[in-house]
């Protein structure tokens, strides 16, 4: 695979860009790289010892493990086993895109951010009740146990019933008021956005191809309208992978598709902007949620052009992280609080 078809994503998006503007500060006096109290959390199938997360025996400098929870086998560390039926290996793909370090092979959007996984499925469709309690679990012990400022959602369900949705929706809105970060995927591969990326008080994620076209048939999904608020890569994104071979873990790279993929741009772009504007963001917002709104409204105001004949909503666009760092913070009145709460939202 040329080089260029592993790194178009990084380029589309100008991470490196983005990461040349926060070098100054986040390389501290032993030149390493340091996030401070940045981190991400990351609810997936869970995570795997693979290179790209820089590790040592079983510990990573910067993938968290001890800090997350297996909600899938209680007591465990979130380690995905691999061996079921679904997308064993979801985890690491996903997380090697948002914060792998492995020089010469793969480096992620946002190097080295810390990152918290967790345990939540076996699939990326939530179908199952349980797993959509766990993703709310999740969301919750992440912003009181472990303080997370992005919560990285590369999972959904296309449809919730009235009920469905509140314990998932109360999580969502948990963060929100607690000005947490939460990106989602928007799905893109049905007839729907697919929730928690559909809840209007998360960052709802679509996905684009490297001709910057809407990926898949989104042509026809009328919601991807009103409920996407930034677009970012999905269609071929390179990324590392484990899986079992029969006889033990195995590691490779591949290339795959999914607005999974386009989340975790997203969540890069989040890291970053909070890491490089932390003291004007604390300064300027008293609010907790207006952290959230700002970060819309900037990655909508420094957006890039889609192209192609689907037209997504006028004001969204494709995700230039080197714009984001540099742009003013918006100035917020109450009227920018989102009142539309998650656990009211369904269909």
């Amino acid at each position: 695979m040329p080089d260029d078809d592993k790194t178009w994503h990084v380029e589309m998006v100008r991470a490196r860009e983005a990461l040349d503007i926060i070098l100054p500060k986040l390389i501290n006096e032993n030149q390493e790289a340091d996030w401070g109290d940045i981190w991400v959390a990351h609810p997936d199938t869970g995570y795997t010892q693979n290179p790209v997360f820089a590790f040592e025996g079983a510990r990573s400098p910067f993938l968290l493990t001890g800090r997350g929870v297996n909600y899938m086998e209680p007591g465990e560390l979130p380690r995905d086993p691999l061996r079921y039926n679904g997308f064993p290996g979801h985890g690491t793909r996903i997380g090697s895109v948002l914060c792998g370090r492995l020089p010469g092979s793969l480096v992620g959007l946002a190097p080295g951010v810390p990152t918290v996984p967790y345990r939540v499925a076996n699939t990326v469709v939530l179908i199952e009740r349980e797993m959509r309690l766990n993703l709310a679990n999740a969301i919750r012990h992440a912003i009181d146990f472990n303080g997370c400022d992005v919560i990285s959602i590369s999972l959904g369900m296309p449809l919730l019933s009235p009920i469905a949705p509140r314990p998932l929706g109360r999580a969502v809105d948990y963060a929100y008021e607690n000005g947490v970060i939460v990106v989602a995927a928007g799905g893109q591969v049905v007839d729907r956005v697919s929730y928690p990326g559909k809840f209007r008080r998360s960052i709802g994620v679509g996905g684009v191809t490297p001709d910057r076209k809407v990926w898949s048939g989104s042509e026809y999904v009328a919601s991807m309208k009103e409920r996407i608020d930034v677009w970012a890569p999905a269609d071929p994104v390179f990324h590392a992978n484990t899986f079992f071979d029969g006889s033990g873990e195995r590691y490779d790279f591949g290339s795959s598709d999914g607005t999974s993929y386009a989340t975790v741009h997203v969540s890069a772009a989040a890291a970053m902007w909070l890491f490089h504007r932390k003291e004007d963001i604390a300064d300027k917002y008293r609010q907790p949620w207006q952290r959230v709104e700002a970060f819309r409204r900037l990655i909508k105001d420094t957006r890039q052009d889609v192209k192609g004949r689907y037209k997504p909503a006028p004001e969204t666009g494709i995700l230039d992280m080197e714009a984001l760092l540099k742009a003013e913070l918006p100035d917020l009145t109450d009227d920018d609080y989102e009142d539309v709460p998650a656990a009211g939202e369904w269909g």
